[in-house]
């Protein structure tokens, strides 16, 4: 592997409880795996501290994303606060941040919220655009609803579609809003995943990887702890789906996040 490129791991949540017992060996087996950079998506006020503390302590490995996710919408009365406390780390930022996320609308466990959701979303977008920085899209469930709040403005917004598992059509509707990624992860070493035929169709430039981490944790290591030291498994299977070499699933996905959040 290319030492002077190496991987970045554009979302993990490594600030989680879950490595609060071996953080520093979880950058390090990262860092010995040839990642580079990881970005760390924030969820909502509680774990905001955990986060920019970790961004702290690793500096030159982390970098933090601020907003709110929109499960942290559901049935939560205060979520306004919320965003006020969003707005008030743009405007006196303890760290430097690198996106607006992860935000958007997830339809999975509720559609009760879906008003609510849409309006912190479009708050949320008007603040990347404020702060011109990239979006980290969270989408479960929620195509059809979510097209409809980007579309207007195309050219104006930029990011990642995390965690994409859409179809190809949904993909074709990213490359149509402008400068948007879309980010691969441990789900695609999952049997009988429906997203192998559409990244061999998707070119390598638009993809970018990330583990999600705790989460999403990819063959042959499921049902343990998802790590950033998993990238270059991802990068591996995204290699022999789309036939090409590994280094070059590095080289083309590291120079698109490095485009993006740095």
């Amino acid at each position: 592997m290319d030492a002077e490129v190496g991987y970045v791991d554009t979302h993990a949540h490594i600030f989680d409880a879950d490595f609060d017992s071996d953080r520093a060996e979880t950058v390090a087996r990262a860092v010995a795996a040839g990642v580079r950079k990881i970005v760390l998506p924030a969820v909502d006020s509680h774990s905001h501290r955990a986060m920019i503390d970790t961004v702290r302590q690793f500096p030159e490995v982390c970098h933090a994303a601020i907003g709110m996710h929109p499960t942290s919408v559901n049935e939560n009365t205060k979520w306004r606060d919320e965003l006020q406390i969003v707005r008030n780390l743009l405007k006196e930022p303890p760290v430097k941040w690198c996106a607006i996320g992860e935000v958007g609308l997830d339809l999975h466990w509720s559609t009760s919220s879906l008003t609510e959701q849409c309006q912190a979303l479009v708050i949320q977008m008007q603040l990347a655009i404020e702060y011109d920085l990239p979006l980290i899209l969270h989408v479960r469930d929620a195509w059809n609803e979510i097209f409809p709040l980007l579309e207007p403005l195309h050219g104006q917004i930029r990011g990642v579609f995390h965690s994409f598992q859409g179809t190809l059509k949904d993909y074709r509707q990213i490359q149509e809003l402008g400068n948007f990624a879309v980010g691969i992860g441990g789900f695609i070493t999952y049997k009988n995943s429906s997203t192998v035929k559409v990244v061999e169709q998707i070119p390598i430039e638009d993809i970018v990887l990330e583990t999600d981490a705790p989460y999403l944790t990819p063959v042959p290591f499921r049902g343990t702890r998802n790590e950033s030291a998993h990238i270059p498994v991802i990068a591996a299977k995204i290699a022999e789906i789309k036939g090409i070499p590994v280094e070059e699933v590095m080289r083309a996905t590291t120079a698109r996040a490095q485009s993006i959040f740095f």
